[in-house]
């Protein structure tokens, strides 16, 4: 009796550490679709929305109620997603670094989306860009600091389009595509020039510097 006893305990001793490294993550709660809804949430074990985290490991509580909808997080190093047509009840164990993260149904990304930040990130800087009607081409602010941007770009042309080149970038609306789309790119210092493949008289420039 006394060897079981002694047995017993070391099983014990070797499986409590991993259950205890677990119980000590921070858990977020992940919720999509309930009673059939167009809602999507992340929120702490209190219940508060996530909107800035701690770098770190934690357990994620998925509960995906809907077969209409999933839950897809993705960010720096993380990529985890319920399946589409499952109702699912699931829990995630990521490690979340420097960087923002993104949650959002994958059949319905506009209308069903939520974003946080996690440690330190970097400031992105907000451009917009448009070419056309007629032809006109555009884009402000045209003097920005090195570092992570996003450019909405707005062509309103058939017979035009904008192209973006520079260190590191090289990326373009095609020449009878209308419609919006969103870039995030990384701009280095040094001078880019934005222009419209069709007729090269319609061009400007972005200066890029170095954080003072």
């Amino acid at each position: 009796m006394a060897t079981r006893i002694v047995l017993t305990a070391l099983l014990a001793a070797l499986f409590l550490p991993s259950a205890l490294a677990r119980a000590d993550n921070p858990r977020l709660v992940a919720s999509v679709g309930q009673n059939e809804s167009f809602a999507i949430s992340l929120r702490d074990a209190s219940g508060n929305p996530v909107r800035h985290l701690d770098p770190g490991t934690y357990d994620i509580e998925v509960h995906d109620f809907s077969e209409e909808h999933n839950f897809h997080l993705q960010g720096p190093g993380v990529e985890q997603a319920t399946a589409t047509g499952n109702v699912e009840n699931v829990v995630w164990t990521v490690t979340f670094t420097d960087g923002r993260y993104i949650f959002e149904c994958e059949a319905h990304p506009r209308t069903m989306k939520g974003s946080f930040t996690v440690g330190e990130v970097a400031t992105v800087t907000q451009l917009a860009a448009s070419v056309g009607p007629k032809r006109t081409i555009s884009l402000t602010p045209k003097n920005i600091v090195a570092g992570p941007a996003t450019i909405k770009v707005n062509d309103r042309s058939r017979t035009d389009n904008f192209h973006l080149a520079g260190p590191g970038v090289n990326r373009k609306t095609g020449v009878v595509f209308r419609g919006r789309v969103t870039w995030n790119v990384t701009l280095r210092p040094g001078i880019y020039s934005y222009r419209s493949d069709k007729h090269k008289t319609m061009r400007g420039s972005l200066i890029v510097t170095l954080p003072a």
